[in-house]
């Protein structure tokens, strides 16, 4: 961390002490838009999590944290908000979501095993969700660079001027 970040994350901690839920919630949460401002949005939703932990907006601000810590390239801190939105929250509208995430990091990041077995809880555990296709393509093309994942189409006008 630089110097300003430090002088930055003094000065929010400070603030953050005497901010309410709603306060914290909406700047964090604004701050997870921009790259610029994704430290000061991991100020503000872990001040709301550590200080509102039974928040309706609780689950929301753990999706917004681990996309954030995701983007920073922290995979590790993000996976762990995932599951514990998964833990905390099991009904929450973002659980599947979060499990899809877990595998498609797992994914990004070479963890092939760990990816097939975490889009697979997606398919067994929410079997309702627009996302059990999605996380059946990705179990079925692990490993897989994205232009290999569908054969070229027959059909196309490319494929025809060649025959």
């Amino acid at each position: 961390m630089d110097r300003w970040s430090i002088v930055f994350a003094c000065a929010l901690t400070l603030g953050c002490s005497q901010e309410s839920a709603d306060e914290l919630f909406t700047k964090g949460e604004a701050a997870t838009h921009q790259d610029a401002t994704y430290p000061e949005a991991k100020i503000y939703l872990n001040e709301f999590l550590e200080r509102f932990p039974d928040d309706p907006r609780a689950d929301l601000a753990l999706q917004a944290l681990a996309r954030v810590l995701l983007n920073q390239g922290e995979s590790e801190a993000s996976i762990a908000r995932y599951e514990e939105l998964i833990r905390r929250f099991p009904t929450s509208r973002y659980a599947d979501q979060a499990q899809f995430m877990i595998g498609y990091i797992y994914d990004l990041d070479g963890k092939y095993e760990q990816a097939r077995t975490a889009y697979q809880k997606v398919v067994n555990g929410y079997p309702g969700s627009e996302l059990v296709d999605d996380a059946q393509a990705c179990i079925a093309n692990l490993g897989k660079p994205p232009d290999a994942w569908f054969p070229p189409d027959s059909t196309t006008a490319d494929s025809v001027q060649r025959r």
